[in-house]
């Protein structure tokens, strides 16, 4: 059971960990993009010293993206594919600005700080509602884990009066009754405290 849910749940928070540190990353490195193209560089030129001075993992993804380009792929077919590898909303923005500029025009460089000043807000909301909600969070944890823990302390303090609960049919009516219960109070505070900026 270990060997096969340990992977997911390690790929899952090593996911979010690298998904969390671009969407950091993406308001410092589109104001550098930014700059580049202020003082007369390419497109392919402000990507190239992001992709330098920055870093991994939006680094990383940048020298993909320009290393799929050097291999023949236009730079609206790379951008899409980093836009599907990473499906992020922040990296879809910035995909869909550059593409609109690049096929209708514009200052692709206002636009880029424009974004960046977004997604920094964007960010500041985020951190709010994290620590306004962590509170919640909390609670649940704690009404989650104590009838367990309850159930451990009677069990020892008490065997005997627990003894029906885990050796009768009724008894075992009961730990499911309240496995579900807690199931469903899990999800509805989750639910609850999950907000989406």
């Amino acid at each position: 059971g270990i060997a096969f849910i340990f992977p997911r749940l390690a790929y899952g928070y090593l996911k979010k960990k690298r998904t969390e540190m671009i969407t950091s990353q993406m308001p410092d490195a589109l104001n550098m993009m930014a700059g580049s193209l202020r003082s007369g560089a390419s497109l392919a030129i402000a990507l190239d010293l992001v992709s330098t001075e920055t870093d991994p993992p939006f680094s990383q993804e940048l020298s993909l993206l320009l290393r799929e380009q050097k291999l023949g792929i236009t730079m609206e077919d790379a951008m899409e594919s980093m836009s599907k590898r990473i499906r992020l909303e922040e990296v879809d923005l910035f995909v869909s600005a550059v593409t609109i500029s690049k096929s209708v025009g514009g200052n692709l460089a206002e636009v880029l700080e424009r974004l960046a000043q977004t997604l920094r807000s964007k960010a500041v909301m985020e951190g709010k509602i994290k620590a306004l909600t962590s509170q919640g969070k909390l609670q649940g944890i704690v009404v989650g884990l104590l009838p367990i823990f309850m159930g451990l302390a009677l069990s020892y303090l008490e065997p005997e009066a627990m003894e029906p609960l885990f050796n009768t049919w009724y008894g075992w009516v009961v730990v499911g009754i309240i496995s579900i219960m807690l199931i469903v109070g899990g999800l509805l505070i989750r639910k609850i405290v999950t907000i989406d900026v």
